[in-house]
């Protein structure tokens, strides 16, 4: 995991590889997924909220595994490289 600054035009460097490509950016409610995969930001993209996805009591490690699985789960009939 990487810390970004947001700078005061709202722009964040992801880096070269990032460089001139179309990325989709995903907002579940306050968690900010971005994505150069029109699959990944389809299937987000039917997630309204991030409430959908985690409980408000779990813990991080419960987060990361809910939404790897939830994603995964949705994602299963695609061939991601």
């Amino acid at each position: 995991m990487e810390e970004k600054i947001v700078d005061s035009k709202g722009r964040v460097y992801l880096g070269k590889w990032f460089a001139n490509k179309k990325v989709y950016v995903i907002n579940l409610g306050g968690l900010i997924v971005l994505t150069p995969y029109t699959v990944f930001a389809e299937e987000l993209e039917k997630i309204q909220n991030k409430d959908d996805l985690i409980s408000k009591d779990a813990s991080p490690q419960e987060i990361k595994k809910s939404f790897s699985d939830h994603i995964w789960e949705k994602l299963s009939r695609y061939q991601v490289h």
